[in-house]
């Protein structure tokens, strides 16, 4: 199962990133955001993950997480290539894709032609904990009916404040509101790997956290991140929600994300 991959181009790119969008969603929502990065000469590369958007296969299933991770290399190899040296690729993921980033980099395929990663709100670790009973059903199911599919109980005011992204939310017909048992599985086991592999993430970071997360563990990402050798950088935004490209202040947030790059070679 491919992944659906596109670009946002600019005339003479002084930068690229490859942004990889989070559970449910796709990367039509993050046309403000590439806007925002081609007014600065970056170059997007990104697209929809296998499972979501307008990928092919069953919606809100994976096999397996290295699906993403694949996919995320095909990306990032076609954004390097481009680049041939001339200027940096940097990686940008958000909540799931921020954990896929994550995943990516403490694999090692690929990197070498990476400048630096930009996290936001990463899924590290969830807010609310997943109950013992519920944890051993899905794993009784993982080996039975994988690919029941289940509501993922995210609400349009979990990921923003601002009403005009809460409707869009609802009425996007590409957002997709259900995920697999495999996935929910895949999920936790690449969380526990990310953890257990944290020195391997040793390329610039830059790592943004809402600080009202009502999805991610916004304690937890603080804590992985005090952990990270390097160079790395963490903020916290208070009373923000989980997506912060999507908040009132998201133009602070951007702003940010562009200052850091600047710093990293753009």
């Amino acid at each position: 199962m491919q992944g659906y991959s596109h670009t946002w181009p600019v005339e003479e790119p002084r930068a690229s990133i490859v942004l990889v969008h989070g559970a449910g969603e796709h990367h039509g929502r993050y046309a403000h955001v590439a806007a925002a990065f081609g007014a600065q000469g970056i170059e997007v590369v990104t697209g929809d993950l296998p499972g979501w958007g307008r990928s092919a296969g069953r919606k809100g299933h994976i096999d397996s997480f290295s699906q993403y991770l694949d996919t995320v290399q095909s990306w990032v190899g076609a954004a390097v290539e481009k680049a041939n040296g001339a200027y940096p690729v940097f990686l940008l993921g958000h909540s799931m894709g921020g954990l896929v980033s994550v995943r990516f980099i403490q694999r090692g395929d690929g990197t070498t032609g990476l400048a630096g990663v930009l996290l936001s709100s990463p899924c590290l670790e969830l807010k609310v904990p997943v109950p013992p009973w519920k944890a051993r059903l899905a794993g009784w199911l993982d080996k039975g009916w994988p690919t029941l599919r289940l509501a993922s109980g995210i609400s349009p005011e979990m990921v923003s404040r601002d009403p005009v992204v809460q409707q869009a939310y609802v009425s996007d017909p590409l957002q997709y509101p259900k995920v697999s048992v495999r996935w929910f599985q895949e999920l936790h086991r690449a969380m526990e790997a990310a953890w257990a592999e944290r020195e391997r993430l040793s390329i610039p970071a830059l790592v943004l956290q809402a600080g009202d997360d009502a999805l991610v563990n916004a304690d937890a990402v603080e804590r992985f991140t005090a952990g990270l050798p390097g160079d790395v950088t963490f903020r916290r935004y208070p009373g923000m929600r989980h997506e912060l490209l999507n908040e009132p202040e998201k133009d602070e947030v951007l702003r940010t994300m562009i200052a850091w790059m600047q710093q990293h070679g753009l």
